[in-house]
């Protein structure tokens, strides 16, 4: 009973709603400040459009990080726990992109093309949906190369944090913990040969993972 209300179009709104809000509830307690902001700042007021990356473990903060002035779009599945998430996010203002990075990985990349043709800005998880964790797939190189647009590292990390069981062992902030957003250097591959796309992936996997250790060491200890 309580499954098929959740599965249904007002239970999977209302629960995608809940979490969202919780989210933002939690969020609004941490004190976060953003790594070089004047030259983040600065980067994103000069940009038409980027390719968001960040690891999935990492994905919590995203939404409410990522600068409000300018569009985002997410891939989300169709079925009940996309739809679910897609409400939650939402609370954020992050629009969504119907399709999947499984089944039909060519529909999602061609409707994340749409969007950074309008000159919006798409968010990618490289390592999920499954993972392995913190191990780029070739998604994030093949939009950019299809759009023309830079990929953007981006990463945080606090102070004070859980630690979930899953694949991706989702960092969670405690409340009132202290946060570091930063925004990486653009990583531009339109031009970049097709036989060297799997060179591209390695050295997107390897800026992901010092970024993400960099910015860990502001606290001088990595999440475990």
């Amino acid at each position: 009973m309580i499954k098929k209300l959740i599965r249904s179009p007002f239970g999977n709104a209302l629960v995608g709603w809940t979490i969202g809000s919780i989210i933002a509830l939690l969020m609004v307690t941490v004190r976060w400040r953003t790594v070089d902001q004047e030259k983040s700042d600065q980067f994103m007021a000069s940009q038409n459009g980027i390719i968001m990356v960040f690891w999935h473990e990492r994905v919590m903060a995203m939404p409410w990080l990522w600068p409000s002035a300018y569009a985002l779009h997410a891939l989300q599945s169709p079925h009940p726990d996309g739809r679910m998430m897609s409400h939650a996010i939402g609370c954020f203002g992050v629009k969504t992109v119907w399709g999947s990075s499984n089944r039909n990985p060519l529909s999602g990349l061609r409707g994340l093309k749409r969007v950074l043709d309008l000159g919006e800005s798409v968010a990618i998880t490289p390592d999920g949906p499954r993972g392995p964790a913190r191990k780029s797939a070739l998604g994030p190189v093949a939009i950019a190369q299809m759009a023309g647009k830079p990929i953007v590292p981006m990463c945080w990390s606090v102070d004070r944090y859980w630690r979930a069981t899953g694949w991706d062992r989702l960092i969670i902030p405690k409340p009132f913990a202290r946060g570091r957003f930063i925004i990486g250097d653009p990583i531009y591959l339109d031009d970049i040969p097709k036989d060297q796309l799997e060179t591209a992936r390695q050295q997107l996997e390897d800026a992901l993972n010092a970024q993400a250790d960099a910015v860990d060491r502001l606290f001088n200890e990595p999440p475990q």
